[in-house]
């Protein structure tokens, strides 16, 4: 068997790991740092673990995907794998504990005006009366229940809020939650919102889910934070909401086009908070470790002939 692993970031203690694990199983392993180098090495892959789904289409004999990423809507589309049997599995979960940190740092940002302050300060001004708020006594929705909701939830609770309540598709009970409502309940809950977060796939179900009638449903000086997918808000609405003077502020990390166009007018939209995909990503060494980790799991159960624990459910997208 043979395994094409095609993740630049790995180090080389990450690789020989990787390589001692796979020859445990008679695999041959190897590596490239772009897919452009890897395509030929896919028509006799049996395994994939990298990012990129349009390996998949070069590889007959592929048996199992391993993406590094949590979101696998690219694997999801027709005609993406050559081997159209082909287990999938991603790596949700290793995301948490980056993303739950960029969910505190934008929300802290917003609130207490720090994009306003930066700006004062690179004028070498010395100004400190602008109007702050605080996580403390917020009614905190998280939007999105999962591994960095949950995360999110554990971390955001040291500061104090009233309630923090999780949305999801069932309304099923997560422990990190004050309460937790089905998503056909969202309309009755986002008025009694403070400062919404969201961490939804891309499905669906989800795209647009946050429309213009949604989000005026958000009291006026209510917070946003999306660190999901960009296409779960309609985005001209929400530039059209901020515009209006409606939302205290709004936390972007994704977008619906990626990377945001520099003509884009969301860019110079008043209290949009912009990051370019950074909260998610490998340059924290945890999350690249624990990539791994998921990976390496998963290939003892696969060659073990076991259920993968990281399988994705291709008709739900997750």
């Amino acid at each position: 068997m043979k395994c094409v692993v095609v993740l630049s970031e790995l180090d080389r203690a990450m690789k020989e790991e990787i390589t001692k694990r796979t020859a445990a199983y008679g695999i041959t392993t190897e590596f490239y740092e772009s897919s452009k180098e890897a395509t030929p090495a896919m028509q006799d892959a049996d395994i994939l673990f990298g990012r990129d789904a349009g390996l998949c289409a070069h590889a007959p004999k592929l048996k199992w995907a391993c993406s590094s990423t949590a979101g696998v809507e690219p694997y999801l589309k027709p005609g993406v794998f050559a081997s159209p049997d082909a287990l999938l599995s991603n790596s949700s979960g290793a995301y948490g504990v980056t993303i739950s940190e960029h969910i505190i740092m934008v929300t802290l940002e917003l609130m207490r005006r720090e994009p306003e302050y930066r700006d004062i300060v690179r004028d070498h001004a010395f100004r400190r009366d602008l109007k702050i708020h605080s996580i403390y006594g917020n009614r905190i929705t998280m939007l999105g229940t999962g591994d960095i909701g949950q995360k999110a939830a554990v971390r955001l609770r040291a500061f104090g809020p009233e309630r923090i309540v999780g949305i999801n598709r069932s309304g099923r009970a997560v422990d990190a939650m004050d309460e937790t409502h089905p998503i056909a309940e969202l309309d009755a809950i986002l008025p009694e919102t403070d400062l919404l977060i969201m961490s939804l796939p891309g499905t669906k179900e989800t795209y647009h889910l946050l429309d213009e009638e949604k989000l005026r449903r958000l009291p006026a000086d209510a917070f946003l934070v999306n660190v999901g997918r960009g296409n779960a808000i309609d985005q001209k609405a929400l530039e059209r909401v901020m515009r209006s003077g409606h939302l205290l502020g709004a936390a972007l990390d994704v977008f619906e086009q990626e990377p945001l166009p520099p003509e884009d007018t969301l860019w110079t939209c008043p209290r949009v908070h912009i990051t370019p995909h950074t909260a998610g990503n490998v340059t924290l060494i945890h999350t690249l470790r624990f990539i791994v980790s998921m990976f390496l799991e998963d290939l003892d159960r696969f060659m073990q002939g076991k259920p993968l624990k990281y399988l994705v459910n291709r008709k739900i997208g997750y």
